[in-house]
């Protein structure tokens, strides 16, 4: 048809020539998108239908060539089971539990020691005025629980955690309907040792004359408790802001603070100062006691974006995240790492600045030269909104960060309010394991939506000596020049599966397209989450998908 209309064009007058050649161009770059070649790096098949069950929260594992699900709606808990080694996967059954008391509260699923366990809390009110914390048992390879919940332990008084107001949409803010996340599940690089974290609520108000009491309860094997104690902090509320904890393979445990030198817990005295107001402590307690060992980590001129703690593949600590210059807190200049022995002592510390050339891919020549301006000032050009979103470590001891351009805007429209939330660039930083620099990659990314996360941001995965960024992208994004922003992606408006393969020897990285959620085998899918993502093997993942008819796939992507 194309054809046809241009040989008519060819006998009209040269307006209408103009007019009708710009129409097929048009088309024929219309046609070139939407019929978009998948790559040939990957292959996917899908499952057969199944019945979908709605639930307000989903996890996904994957063990010994089958997956498993757990969906949570209220106090009803499902459980499913799918056969992933043939060809595609294949759903095998589900049991669903209703027998989980009235009061309790979900708090995470842990692989533990080759075991799956989940945690849940409930408040015992009344006169009794304790929180306590359960584990249930799960048998993967059956799909069931194993037997009834089983206490591990109470806590008099309570514990504080998120308002459940701030995590579900739909309440009025100030509205207290309960809280969850009230502890924190820390397992060790050898998966042997788990330390469950918590915070007692505060008796006293007031920040500058409370003192945080952190409890810390240790098991190994089949959830045996080595120890449990409660440990008063060495600052007041107001001093310190505790950034990370973890644990060792000894059961030592570990928190991660800072320190702030007045009562003000402001970064910096004053808007010009160049030194934080504040130093980094890292608290160790010992296995089982109460003591705090505090080691002080000067950071000068340097202050923290966002830092994580986490035991090696050797026998020390790193702590690694962002840092910045004290312009703006959520901005970042570069990546800091340190190690820390065991006995608190720090021995290696280095920091890599985020360079200019790498800021300036994928973005407008006018914005490079300003970039190129203000990097000559003294303040340096910064990272926007950058967020630690992921921390890989190597067998060798090497690290992988990835960051994330996040940021919310509120829109104003009439007397209505609405918010949309930004999930763009990526950052990913590879640090060998003598603290240089291997490699720091930017990769462009632009998604905005208006119901929280929803489909966007991205899935980090490692496989065959690589690095795998899965996300939902517009498909003009496809080979970007390196002197184009990126197309915008809407969430919620379909989509291409799209993949960042990154080397991890030298950071090269190629990008490709999976496939068209608009067009799998046929079929439109929704529901697109990226914790809905779970490696299944070492060359494959899967996701789930809402098919509509009131009923889910299973979609296996095989990286060739």
């Amino acid at each position: 048809m194309i054809f046809l209309s241009l040989h008519v064009e060819l006998k009209s007058p040269d307006k209408m020539k103009k007019k009708i050649l710009s129409s097929i161009l048009f088309l024929m770059a219309f046609t070139a998108f939407a019929q978009k070649e998948l790559s040939k790096d990957y292959s996917y098949t899908v499952s057969e239908p199944y019945k979908v069950f709605d639930a307000d929260e989903k996890y996904y594992f994957a063990k010994d060539g089958e997956l498993m699900t757990v969906k949570l709606d209220k106090r009803d808990v499902l459980i499913q089971k799918f056969r992933n080694e043939s060809e595609k996967p294949a759903f095998t059954g589900e049991k669903l539990y209703e027998d989980f008391p009235k009061n309790i509260q979900f708090e995470d699923i842990i692989e533990f020691n080759d075991k799956f366990y989940f945690f849940y809390s409930s408040w015992d009110g009344g006169n009794v005025e304790k929180e306590q914390l359960f584990a249930r048992e799960i048998n993967f390879k059956t799909g069931e629980f194993v037997g009834e919940g089983k206490l591990l332990f109470k806590v008099d008084g309570k514990v504080t955690g998120s308002p459940l107001s701030q995590i579900f949409i739909g309440f009025a803010p100030g509205i207290n309907i309960g809280v969850k996340d009230k502890f924190d599940f820390l397992v060790s690089y050898d998966k042997k040792r788990m330390l469950i974290q918590y915070r007692k609520k505060p008796e006293v108000k007031s920040d500058v004359k409370s003192y945080d009491i952190i409890g810390m309860n240790a098991f190994e094997g089949d959830l045996k408790m080595t120890y449990s104690s409660e440990v008063k902090m060495p600052y007041t509320e107001r001093r310190m802001d505790n950034l990370d904890y973890s644990i060792d393979k000894e059961g030592n445990a570990y928190i991660l603070a800072k320190v702030y030198h007045d009562d003000s817990n402001d970064d910096k005295k004053k808007r010009k100062d160049k030194e934080a107001n504040y130093h980094v402590e890292l608290l160790r307690i010992k296995a089982g006691s109460k003591e705090i060992v505090k080691t002080k980590i000067e950071i000068k001129d340097k202050f923290i974006n966002e830092i994580w703690l986490f035991e090696s593949s050797e026998n020390y600590m790193v702590c690694a995240g962002f840092y910045n210059k004290g312009k703006t807190a959520s901005n970042a200049d570069g990546i800091m790492v340190f190690k820390v022995k065991k006995d608190g002592d720090v021995y290696d510390k280095y920091t890599h600045e985020i360079p200019v050339e790498v800021l300036n891919d994928y973005v407008k020549e006018k914005t490079k030269k300003k970039n190129i301006e203000k990097d000559e000032d003294e303040d340096g050009i910064e990272f926007k909104n950058l967020v630690l979103r992921d921390l890989f470590i190597g067998e060798d001891g090497s690290i992988v960060l990835t960051g994330e351009q996040y940021f919310s805007k509120v829109h104003y429209n009439g007397k209505t309010t609405y918010t949309t939330y930004h999930y763009n660039d990526i950052l990913i930083t590879k640090i060998d394991n003598k603290g240089g620099l291997a490699w720091m990659k930017k990769l462009p990314k632009r998604q905005v939506g208006t119901k929280g996360q929803g489909g966007m941001s991205f899935k980090h995965i490692a496989a065959n000596d690589n690095h795998y960024l899965l996300f939902l992208d517009n498909v003009k994004n496809y080979e970007l020049p390196l002197d184009k922003t990126p197309a915008l992606h809407s969430d919620g408006k379909g989509g291409y599966f799209t993949s960042y393969k990154i080397s991890d020897t030298d950071g090269s990285s190629t990008n490709s397209s999976v496939f068209n959620v608009r067009d799998v085998e046929d079929m439109t899918i929704y529901q697109f989450g990226i914790g809905r993502i779970v490696q299944s093997s070492e060359d494959e993942f899967v996701v789930e998908v809402y098919k509509k008819k009131k009923e889910d796939v299973m979609i296996k992507i095989k990286i060739k």
